[in-house]
């Protein structure tokens, strides 16, 4: 009763707020006091919006018994008015429901747990997605440049909107930089970021910092209050304003405990802001381009290592043969960091107008090969120049394979081309090389008999031929990368002698026949696929 303040509950009502029969005193202002706390404000505008309205209410809310006990009513009412159509009071009626609404807090409870569940499953593959896509990045990179630009593009956006990696160079004191941004321009921006604000390795804060004490920096919210506390000028805070920065990591890349450099990743116009979660993928992903920088720096320095060697083990240029036009190819197998066992030389005998035209393979790699390589060439100019003749040569030569490497061989022509004689000739000893193609006005055929493979046996057996050359012959010599592939890419001798005959033609000088060879053998397999090095020793004859 509204104009009383009279309140009146039945027996049952009572029994539902936790009063014996009887123990509401009827005051407006016991009911209030009873209805819970968190729920007292809205449940009385709910029903004093109904009397304002004069419309019906219906609330479900909470108790408090007198014991302490939480329970849940559901009350439903309406105003009553006299006979002038004036408020004067309300009437309602009210249930238990607290079972009903423990059942739905539960459910409520367990489909909350479900959903984080769910949220953290997606993040947890999201991140194992990340971590895919960052190992199939460094799996196609072949160079520190490659590593940078792949996985900062493979970062964005999934980790950031924007990321950087920063890795130390070894011959300068500012490191290489690659960025990659959701927005292009945003690279072009940060690029003259970068003259305006060079590298500075003493610089307390940011990159710097995480590269000199190997520790991460992390930044949930960049916020004023973050900016003020870093120092930043007003050129900085402009900048970063400018670039929205709202959350950011930088974590080291490490290897043995040697800083490489470091990465950044940054969220600028996402909502999302980083969590501890992401420093550990941070660190994770680090990690492994700490290990892909090292192993790439590894494989460079192993290259020029083989580079430098392989190149001490042959000429370092082709003399000028009177009446011969002579040019030579040599590729690696593989990524050329192992010293290969294929070799030639070409070099003058004591006897005027004699050359001596040398191709061989030894067997293996690596720096066993290049020691029986580098024993090969003395042995063979040795003996040349002692005046032996192709037989006794080889025969030195199947000797010092057998006193020095007694476990390895290998393989073998020596040709002493001779301008003086009239007609010019070629005399050609093979040790269990495949023999060189003699192409002329007539056609292309193998020349030569096979012998035996150098360092084998203790007396080698090899059978010297003798053929005249004229002016525009051509004589190529190769080593067996060049046809022993596994099928369908090989080439027997029939189909080898072919293509070569298909690369000579009467204008075309010796380089020009051996880099037709070249393309030749690249449409036949590509040479970065193949693994046996290959040597070409193109001789055309000018006289």
């Amino acid at each position: 009763d509204m104009a009383t303040g009279e309140t009146r509950w039945d027996e049952r009502l009572e029994a539902l707020f936790g009063l014996p029969p009887g123990g509401f005193d009827g005051s407006f202002d016991s009911y209030v006091a009873q209805l819970h706390p968190a729920d007292r404000d809205w449940v009385l505008a709910t029903v004093q919006d109904a009397v304002a309205t004069r419309s019906s209410y219906r609330v479900e809310h909470r108790v408090l018994w007198p014991n302490g006990t939480d329970r849940w009513i559901a009350a439903a009412g309406g105003v009553t008015v006299d006979e002038h159509d004036v408020v004067t009071g309300t009437i309602g009626c009210a249930m238990d429901i607290t079972e009903r609404a423990q059942q739905d807090e539960e459910r409520a409870r367990l489909t909350a747990i479900a959903v984080d569940a769910a949220a953290s499953e997606r993040v947890q593959r999201e991140r194992l997605e990340f971590l895919a896509v960052v190992n199939e990045a460094l799996n196609q990179s072949h160079s520190v440049a490659e590593i940078m630009d792949h996985v900062t593009a493979a970062a964005v956006p999934r980790l950031g909107d924007w990321c950087s990696i920063y890795v130390l160079s070894r011959d300068h004191p500012t490191p290489d930089i690659a960025i990659a941004h959701i927005d292009p321009e945003m690279v072009a921006y940060a690029r003259q970021l970068q003259e305006r604000f060079p590298y500075d390795a003493d610089a307390e804060t940011g990159i710097p910092q995480v590269i000199r004490t190997g520790e991460p920096v992390f930044f949930p919210e960049i916020t004023e209050d973050l900016i003020t506390e870093l120092d930043a000028t007003d050129e900085e805070r402009a900048v970063i304003n400018q670039l929205a920065l709202r959350s950011a990591i930088a974590v080291p890349l490490i290897k043995h405990g040697r800083i490489l450099g470091a990465i950044q990743f940054v969220m600028s116009s996402s909502s999302r802001r980083y969590t501890d979660d992401d420093i550990a993928l941070a660190q994770t992903v680090a990690g492994r381009i700490a290990s892909s920088v090292e192993n790439v720096r590894l494989n460079e320095q192993q290259r020029t290592i083989a580079q430098t060697l392989q190149r001490s083990l042959l000429p370092a240029q082709l003399p000028d043969v009177p009446g011969a036009d002579i040019a030579v190819r040599y590729w690696a197998s593989g990524e050329g960091t192992e010293v290969g066992g294929d070799f030639y030389d070409v070099f003058a005998l004591d006897h005027p107008d004699q050359w001596a035209i040398v191709i061989g393979d030894v067997c293996g790699t690596g720096p066993e090969a290049a020691a029986l390589t580098a024993l090969a060439r003395h042995s063979i100019r040795d003996s040349a120049w002692h005046g032996d003749d192709p037989t006794q040569v080889l025969g030195a030569l199947a000797r010092a394979v057998t006193r020095s490497a007694p476990q390895s061989f290998c393989t073998a022509i020596y040709a002493q081309y001779d301008r003086a004689a009239r007609p010019a000739r070629l005399t050609i000893a093979c040790g269990g090389h495949p023999l060189p193609v003699h192409v002329t006005a007539h056609g292309a055929t193998p020349v030569g008999a096979p012998g035996t493979l150098l360092g084998m046996v203790p007396n080698p057996v090899f059978h010297p031929r003798t053929i005249t050359v004229t002016a525009d012959d051509v004589i190529v010599f190769y080593t067996d990368g060049a046809t022993d592939q596994p099928p369908p890419h090989d080439l027997d001798e029939a189909t080898f002698t072919a293509l070569i005959e298909r690369c000579v033609t009467a204008d075309a000088t010796a380089a020009a026949i051996a880099d037709r060879i070249h393309r030749q053998l690249e449409a036949v397999q590509p040479f970065d696929q193949r693994d046996d090095d290959i040597a070409i020793l193109v001789v055309r004859f000018t006289d």
